[in-house]
This record gives structure tokens, sequence and C-alpha cells, in this order.
């Protein structure tokens, strides 16, 4: 909208699918939701999916799967509001599960997801037509979404150019990525031609780029199915890639090269993951003289209290008697102590049973009978200091921990912010003129209930 109004133009948002990247990366498989008392305080929804194959060549989710990610969400939320509702009810504040719209809001999403499931033939559909619906339908946002595997086709000028400037861009992208860091390129980047080709498995091949006087040649072997290819691109000042461009796509450092000069991009919103491939691009772009926009990445903490926050809350109140959470370091060293403390007495009543146990002299009776009150006291400890309790809760603290910090799926969002609540506090926070490095702080219905138990209990 600031665009548009600065340029007294319209300005069209895109948006481009990656249905062409591989099965391998983590994002495409694995949704996260904040769960304390779960294993490293992460919820995992996940699915298993074949190696090294695109994403367009693998179905969407079974019908079975489906099911059991919606049954395993509302059996989170569902175990969470009552969790919730029991710890401020135990500091004398009311609080009514029905009346958060964690289900409404869980439902409205889920149709989108249903529907979405429903028109999808790949896994890659099903993630765009989700992404689609929720930017278009449930925000109003008016995206062109637009899968990679059937609008690259169109750049052929912008893929002749850089095998037409072979040399040029191998120099600048060996040079972009010599002090490459985490998150960068394949290591021999410079010597691939900057596309992939598809091979007849699913899988794609990284082609190694060979000239032989005027002549250019693309060599490679698949990734999956170890197909070798050869590709024949003719005369590199002038090389012929029609009959290819069915089954190539631009790879990271090329991608941005090929849309922001095809399509005139005048503003690029990227992601923290890309920031990397982004930087090592306008190197490139810059030394060939091609089009480079402004890129910005938005990527701030969303700062919210939904369901699997607020137990976290609740847990380290009850753990370190504060909401404070900056007491993350002195809890952890009480919990240490006590614990170490309740062990040490632990372990002498231990030293004990064994000296009764080597004991040659005294009569077997009388030992078995010195052991079983030593153990008695043993257990008794345990039972007086809650040990068992005691010992689990620096793992709750670094759950909570986790917990604060994650960066939730969308599905977190969507159940506890809404979704459209979550579009109208964002678009609120950017019109304030905020930082796109600042963190939004977000509303919910847990808000009030939260601010009840801490005025209670003076913030402690």
């Amino acid at each position: 909208e600031k665009l548009s109004e600065s340029l007294k133009l319209p300005v069209v948002s895109f948006f481009g699918i990656a249905d062409q990247d591989f099965t391998d990366d983590r994002w495409v498989k694995s949704a996260f939701l904040p769960d304390v008392e779960r294993r490293d305080g992460v919820l995992e929804l996940r699915i298993d999916l074949p190696e090294k194959l695109m994403l367009n060549k693998v179905a969407k989710p079974s019908r079975r799967v489906l099911d059991g990610w919606g049954n395993k969400v509302k059996g989170w939320f569902t175990r969470k509001l009552i969790s919730v509702e029991r710890s401020f009810k135990s500091l004398g504040v009311e609080f009514s599960r029905q009346n958060t719209g964690v289900t409404e809001n869980f439902e409205f999403f889920w149709r989108i997801v249903e529907e979405s499931f429903e028109k999808a033939r790949t896994y890659s559909d099903f993630n765009a037509f989700v992404m689609s619906k929720i930017v278009n339908v449930a925000w109003g946002y008016d995206t062109i979404f637009s899968r990679f595997s059937e609008c690259q086709q169109i750049f052929e000028p912008e893929f002749c150019f850089l095998l037409s400037h072979a040399e040029e861009y191998s120099r600048y992208v060996k040079e972009a990525t010599a002090s490459e860091t985490k998150g960068g390129v394949y290591e021999y980047e410079y010597e691939t031609i900057p596309f992939w080709y598809h091979c007849d498995c699913g899988s794609k091949v990284r082609l190694i780029r060979e000239q032989k006087d005027d002549l250019l040649i693309g060599r490679g072997e698949c990734l999956r199915c170890r197909k070798n290819y050869t590709l024949d691109f003719s005369s590199k000042r002038n090389p012929e890639i029609s009959e290819f461009l069915p089954r190539i796509s631009a790879r990271s450092i090329s991608m941005p090269l090929i849309f922001f000069g095809g399509l005139k991009v005048c503003c690029y919103v990227g992601g923290v993951g890309g920031k990397e491939y982004l930087r090592q691009a306008k190197y490139v772009a810059e030394h060939m003289g091609t089009t480079f926009p402004p890129v910005v990445v938005w990527r701030p903490r969303d700062i919210y209290l939904g369901i699997g926050q607020s137990e976290a809350l609740m847990t380290f109140r009850k753990i370190s008697g504060t909401f404070n959470l900056s007491q993350y370091p002195a809890t952890e060293a009480r919990l240490e102590k006590e614990i170490a403390s309740v062990q040490k007495e632990i372990d002498k009543l231990e030293a004990q049973k064994k000296e009764l146990a080597s004991d040659g002299e005294a009569e077997k009776t009388e030992i078995i009978k010195r052991m079983k009150a030593v153990s008695a006291r043993q257990h008794e400890i345990r039972r007086e200091t809650s040990f068992s309790s005691l010992a689990r809760n620096p793992k709750l603290i670094q759950n909570v921990r986790a917990v604060m910090h994650l960066y939730p799926s969308i599905i977190d969002y969507a159940v506890n912010v809404g979704l459209g609540s979550t579009s109208k506090q964002w678009i609120t926070f950017l019109k304030g003129n905020r930082r796109l490095s600042t963190n939004v702080h977000l509303e919910t219905s847990f808000d009030d209930s939260v601010q009840l138990v801490k005025t209670k209990f003076g913030n402690e």
C-alpha cells in the first residue's frame, strides 16, 4: 500500500511457491507447538517423506495422517486449557476455558486445511493452498501465488543471459561465497550451471559447467537415482535452452537474479533463512550490472501469551515463586543446590547400606532389619522433599525457556490469536512506524487472566 501511494501505480504482491525444493528440508515436514510438559518443550507435528525428491513429486498427506494432525492439535489445546484453568483457579483467579475462543479459532483454521486438502494433488499443493487461503481469504491481502514449477519457463531470456556470461557469473559467485558462513550455498557453486535439471525420478541434477571453445555443456548426476545427464547448450555466446525449459529451476543464488530482472521487482521481503543467499546474489548482481531491488527481512519475535506460553509461565511461577523470567539462572542454581543437598543425604544412607552388607560379624537377620530401616528413611526423605518432582523441575525450567523463545507454527497463532486478529495486529504494528527488527506484542484472550494473577501477587 505504501509503495503504491509513493509510486502512484498499482503494486502487485507476488509469492513464489517453492514446490521444487527438496523433501529433505525440515521446514516442510515439521511444525512446532509450545508444550512445557513435552520433551524439549515442543509438540511436533511431522510427516515422513522420501528423501531427495521435489515436493511436487510427492503425494499429499493421507487422510489418516491429516486426521492424526487434527486430533493431535485438538488434544494439545484441550490438555493445555485444562492445565491453565487449574493453575489460575489454584491462585484464586476465575478462568473459563470455554470463553477463550480457542476452539472456534481452531475450527476456522481447520476448515482452511480441509478445503486445501480436498483440492490438493501433491504435498506442495496442500502446503501452497493452505498459505494462499490464509493470505488471500482470511487476511484479504490480494496476493498472487505461483508455483515455481509453472512460472520459471517464462524467464528464458534471464537464464540465457547468465549462461552467456558464464565466466563472469562464475567469478563473482566464487568471490561472493569465498567467506561463506553457515547457511550459504554449495561449496563449489561457482562451477555449476545456474539452474537445476529435473530428473525422470522426481529429483534434481546439479550440473557442472564445461566449456570447449565456443561450446557450453552441463554435466551432472541425479542426487537420488545417480543417473548421469549431459546437456548441450550450443554456443556460449548464444545459448539455446528452449528444449530444457520445462525441466529446469533456478538455484539459490541465480533465483533472485532471474526473478528480479524478469519481473522488475521493486521490493523484496525475505526470510532469515535466505539472508546469506540474498547477500551473495546481491554481490553478483551489482558486479554484473543487473537489477537488484531493496531487500528487507521482517522476522520479529512475536510475543504473546497463548495456552502453551501461559502454562509455561504458570509452571515457572510454581517452581520459582515469581513471574519474573529473568530469574532463570537464580532458579536453576537454587534447584541444583536443593537437589544436591537431598541427594547427599540419600547417598549417605546408601553408603550405610553398603557398610551393613559388608559387615561379616552381625547376624544376617539383623543386617536385613537395619538395611530395611535405612531404605525406609531414604523413602521418607524422597517423600518429604517430593524428590521426584524436585529432580524434574530443572528440566521443566529448561522447557519454559524453550517455550518462551520458540518461533511456533502458524497453528499456534491461529488457535491463540486467531488468524484474522493476527493480521490486524501486525498491520497496526507496522502502521505505527515501528522498526522491522522490533518485537511485536500480540494480544490474546489469556492476557487479562494472567494480568489478574500478576496483580494479585504483585508481579512478584
